[in-house]
């Protein structure tokens, strides 16, 4: 009897060990699933359109909703067992999921996670989404809209920028839409036509270790800032800003002369990461990842540099955007989501979370005074979307140049 006497606290923390091991394991294991389906449904797609079974699925001959929708939903990979989605995927094909929407999300997942099961939970109406990798933010599912427009897939695009929003708008992949929610939407952040709708943003910053740095030490400006580290302009915000700061052409042209020669990293975490590691005393990268790295307990802190003197010169906020697939299978539900993404609640909810995005409803950022930016820097982010890509193409080349020295 005495071997079977087990210590009650060390029971329960081996098995919360345990559990999280097993959490962990499950999360690695949905990311490469995800990869793996990815590759599939691509292969699939290609079939179809050669023997034209996808003008079959359109014309009403062939239901494959489901089917095809089964191979981007990270959501049913993270709470299907194999057996119940291959019985799923293949239970599918002959009828329509008419209570299911598609949601491709750029936003971190955790964030998304907890926001698209409110939903659920508030609607009935159930979710597959889809993410992106760090590396990529955003732009893989760019690309992979514009793949599709012609057989669209998505129902929603939830971007956690705008730069690639405004992009698929002005090349027709939303079709506009309309509710009392979003004609209340400020315009400011709105498309005008009701493509898109801007939300719940994040600022630009820079990421020190106050015990290394001073931050009264700190240049002024992001001008100054050529030895920052950053991640690969091609993909997510680090683009987006470099299109917005080459509005100063000259400056631009300066600072962008003046950039070390450093590898870019893969996204703006790992460029947190190298100030917390001591690679880099400086990066360049958004709130959000400085709020997560704060709460695991890291040495780090964040500093908001200006972009030209005098009112509306500060702070670049990058916001989340929502829009509507053309020729989605659900607009209806869609139109719903739009407006779930557009409430306070779900201000509240990424203002809470550690992302802790800065609500543009005055309600709501009355209760986060510290996520208040006093002085955004106004941007034109249609003409920044315009010229974003040669932007970029000069970026990287001036990197190689500068790399070959």
């Amino acid at each position: 009897m005495r071997l079977l006497r087990i210590n009650k606290d060390s029971l329960i923390a081996t098995c919360a060990f345990l559990f999280t091991q097993i959490e962990n394991f499950s999360q690695r294991l949905r990311c490469q699933l995800r990869y793996i389906c990815f590759f599939v449904e691509d292969c699939l797609l290609r079939v179809m359109q050669e023997t034209n079974l996808y003008n079959m699925a359109k014309t009403g001959k062939v239901r494959m909703s489901l089917c095809t929708k089964i191979f981007v939903s990270p959501y049913l990979l993270g709470n299907l067992t194999t057996p119940v989605l291959i019985a799923t995927l293949f239970a599918g094909c002959g009828k329509q999921d008419t209570n299911t929407i598609t949601v491709y999300v750029s936003a971190d997942e955790q964030i998304a996670r907890e926001v698209i099961d409110d939903f659920i939970t508030q609607t009935g109406i159930e979710v597959a989404w889809v993410g992106d990798t760090e590396a990529s933010k955003t732009t893989g599912l760019v690309t992979r809209l514009r793949r599709e427009a012609s057989r669209p897939v998505a129902d929603v695009f939830w971007s956690s920028e705008n730069i690639g929003t405004i992009q698929l708008a002005q090349e027709g992949v939303f079709q506009s839409c309309a509710s009392a929610v979003t004609d209340a939407w400020p315009e400011e952040y709105r498309d005008p036509s009701g493509y898109w709708f801007a939300f719940s943003p994040r600022a630009r910053v820079i990421a020190f270790d106050p015990q290394v740095t001073n931050i009264k030490e700190m240049p002024a400006y992001w001008w100054d800032y050529t030895n920052a580290a950053m991640a690969d302009p091609r993909f997510g915000t680090t683009g987006t800003h470099f299109a917005v700061m080459a509005g100063d052409s000259e400056r631009f042209e300066a600072f962008l002369q003046s950039l070390s020669s450093m590898p870019l990293l893969g996204g703006n975490a790992a460029t947190v990461q190298a100030v917390i590691d001591g690679s880099t005393k400086y990066a360049m990268t958004d709130s959000d990842d400085v709020h997560a790295a704060i709460a695991r307990g890291a040495s780090i802190e964040m500093f908001m540099p200006r972009h030209f003197e005098g009112a509306g010169g500060g702070t670049l906020l990058i916001p989340n955007t929502v829009a509507m697939i053309a020729a989605c299978q659900h607009p209806d539900e869609a139109m719903k989501f739009i407006n779930f993404m557009l409430s306070d609640h779900v201000a509240t909810l990424l203002a809470r979370s550690d992302s802790k995005n800065i609500p543009l409803q005055k309600n709501v950022a009355e209760q986060f005074p510290a996520l208040v930016v006093n002085d955004p820097l106004r941007v034109d982010f249609i003409a920044a979307a315009k010229r974003r890509n040669k932007i970029i193409e000069h970026v990287m080349q001036s990197l190689k140049e500068a790399s070959a020295k």
